[in-house]
C-alpha cells in the first residue's frame, strides 16, 4: 500500500524529468560544464563536519572501550600471563583503535581508487 501525496508525486515528476534525453548539444555540455565544476570544488564544510562527527565519535568509542576492557579476565598463568603488565584498558583500547585505523588505511585507498 502506497500513499500518493505531493511528495510522491513531486519525486516521480523529479525522476521523469531526468529520465527525458537532452533535446540538443547545447544543454548537454551546459551539464556535463556543471557537473565538472562541482566535482572540481568539493564541499569543504561537508568534510569538516563529517570529518568532526567521526573524530568525536571515535573519542566516545574509546572511552567506552576502555570501560569494556576493564571487565577483561586475563589469566594469572601461562604465557598470556607474562604480558598482563602491558594490557591494562587503555592499552587495549588504543591496540583496538590502532586495528581499526590500520583496516581503514588498507581499505580507503582502494575505494577511492
Amino acid at each position: 500500500m502506497t500513499m500518493n501525496d505531493a511528495f510522491d508525486q513531486r519525486l516521480m515528476a523529479a525522476f521523469a524529468e531526468a529520465a527525458e534525453p537532452l533535446n540538443e548539444q547545447a544543454e548537454a555540455d551546459a551539464f556535463s560544464a556543471k557537473v565538472v565544476a562541482q566535482l572540481s570544488h568539493p564541499d569543504r564544510k561537508r568534510a569538516l563536519v563529517l570529518g568532526g562527527a567521526g573524530s568525536i565519535g571515535s573519542a566516545i568509542a574509546g572511552t567506552q572501550l576502555e570501560g569494556v576492557f576493564t571487565q577483561v579476565q586475563i589469566p594469572a598463568d601461562g604465557l598470556i600471563a607474562n604480558f598482563a603488565f602491558l594490557m591494562s584498558p587503555e592499552t587495549m583500547a588504543a591496540l583496538a583503535m590502532a586495528v581499526a585505523l590500520g583496516m581503514v588505511a588498507l581499505i580507503l585507498p582502494r575505494r577511492l581508487a
